[in-house]
């Protein structure tokens, strides 16, 4: 295309830099910067839409547990293994396929398929039906996230990809609100099943737009092998192997061939064997799964706690929540991002996104002990949404690092290893065992057993910087993707890097 166009020429900074600052080899696959803002929007809005879904059982539940008879444990199922298990199953064989096949027909398909079931979660007619709904919804999201992160790693080199992550990542803060807001709001209105109805809707539009106007990436086919790479539709790659635009049809023609899927579990195997020689992956990972476990367990239990220990209703509880895991989750995560690529840039030095992550968590967990042993309820909530933001400051950078831990053919599959890590471990055991924890503890404190728990959570927080701390120490030797340092006049500079970018061929002829 000419300039201007979806995959044309350059014209400068895009929204989190200008596609070049990871390093003198990268190439971004949008030159265009509002393409790749646009695009980076695209994947917003399926975050937003994928955490909206995922969460709005828990608002319907009180309307939903009576009229099937639901038990606790049946809740549990409904908001948690049901999701987490096949998520986490299907995340891996998926990013393989994001990562042979493009990435386009992969996030509009599985907005298709989570979005129609979650209108036809309306239509249950009992636990069983509404869980295995779920259990598909589960597997429609799993599609989503490792494709949209080696997208973004494509467009956005090591120094800016943290920023870009973590704006992608922001629609889990915006999601989270949003099912609560649209639940509370149209509950009484609609029903819970008019609920569950209306918000399948946007996700089928948002499928015809990215049908319609995202420009996939190509993908190289060499010597039996799908690999995702940088750079122009058709004609040569730069490793000399024919770089495919994809499409449906052929898509739809690789899939339905066994050469397709023994390559794609020889990939998987591949990519795995490449991550477990990493240990700045192993470490990461287990620093991930303990953080989400604690965080989780944090937003889980923290409407409990309010309500028990500060005698809090409900409804101010949700609202408190609101505020706690919506405004101040949101500043962590694009602070954590922006923050997190600066230091990159500044530093030429990846490890300074996880030097900035223990900091802030080496903050957070004293601070949390107090917030929940303090008396003053204000003091309580307000210490809490202090503490969220601190440890939301993780959600951008330890994904950008995954990604400079690979080569371009691994991106999606690297990206489901780690989210199944930390979704199906952390994401299901650290509430699990904070449960436990106040059940053991409700002999000696009663009702205040909850807040003992949170602050004895804060033990395993530790545990974690530990972990940050020895992948920060073994990144050196395991990143294949350098950054190079910005200038100081590269942070000034209007125009984007076009100037810098002139000084340096000048004094490279001499």
């Amino acid at each position: 295309e000419g300039r201007g166009g979806a995959m044309g020429e350059d014209e400068g900074a895009g929204l989190v830099g200008d596609g070049k600052s990871g390093g003198d080899d990268f190439k971004t696959s949008y030159p265009n910067k509002w393409y790749r803002r646009y695009v980076l929007f695209l994947l917003f809005l399926i975050a937003t839409l994928q955490t909206t879904d995922r969460n709005i059982p828990a608002i319907l539940l009180p309307k939903i547990s009576p009229e099937f008879n639901m038990t606790d444990a049946d809740a549990g199922m409904l908001n948690g293994a049901a999701f987490v298990l096949i998520y986490a199953l299907a995340t891996i064989p998926l990013a393989r396929i994001a990562d042979m096949c493009g990435r386009k027909y992969l996030l509009a398909g599985s907005l298709i398929v989570w979005s129609a079931l979650t209108s036809l979660s309306g239509l249950s007619q009992n636990t069983t039906q509404l869980c295995f709904l779920r259990v598909g919804i589960g597997l429609g999201e799993a599609g989503c996230t490792p494709a949209a992160q080696s997208l973004i790693a494509v467009m956005y080199g090591p120094g800016e990809r943290a920023s870009a992550m973590a704006m992608q990542q922001l629609g889990l803060a915006v999601g989270t609100a949003a099912a609560n807001f649209i639940g509370g709001m149209l509950i009484d209105s609609l029903g819970w099943r008019g609920v569950f109805g209306v918000l399948g809707i946007p996700g089928l539009v948002l499928a015809a737009l990215i049908v319609a106007t995202l420009e996939d990436p190509p993908v190289e086919q060499s010597m039996g092998r799908y690999q995702s790479v940088p750079g122009s539709p058709g004609g040569e790659s730069p490793g000399g192997a024919r770089a495919n635009k994809p499409s449906a049809a052929a898509a739809a023609a690789t899939l339905t061939s066994g050469a397709f899927w023994a390559e794609m579990w020889r990939g998987v195997k591949e990519t795995f064997e490449h991550l477990r020689r990493r240990s700045t992956f192993i470490h990461l990972s287990i620093g991930v799964m303990i953080q989400v476990g604690v965080g989780l367990s944090i937003m889980a239990f923290l409407p409990i706690f309010l309500v028990r220990s500060h005698e809090m209703t409900i409804k101010n509880a949700g609202l408190s929540m609101s505020m706690v895991g919506g405004v101040f989750g949101a500043i962590g995560i694009v602070t954590g991002g922006i923050v997190g690529d600066w230091l990159v840039q500044a530093s030429g030095d990846q490890r300074w996104m996880l030097w900035f992550i223990l900091i802030c968590n080496v903050i957070a967990a004293p601070l949390m002990v107090v917030a929940v042993l303090v008396k003053s309820r204000t003091d309580s909530i307000y210490l809490s949404a202090v503490v969220v933001a601190l440890f939301m400051v993780m959600v951008g950078p330890p994904g950008a690092i995954v990604q400079s831990l690979v080569p371009n053919h691994m991106r999606a599959t690297a990206a489901g290893f780690f989210g199944v890590l930390a979704n199906l471990v952390g994401g299901s055991v650290g509430p699990l065992f904070i449960g436990w924890l106040s059940d053991r503890l409700s002999g000696r404190y009663g009702l205040d057993s909850i807040r003992y728990a949170l602050a004895y959570s804060m033990i395993f927080c530790v545990w974690g910087q530990v972990h940050w701390y020895l992948a920060a120490r073994a990144m050196p030797g395991d990143i294949l993707e350098k950054t190079a340092k910005k200038r100081p006049r590269d942070f000034c500079a209007v125009g984007g890097d076009e100037d810098g970018g002139r000084a340096r061929d000048l004094e490279a002829g001499g």
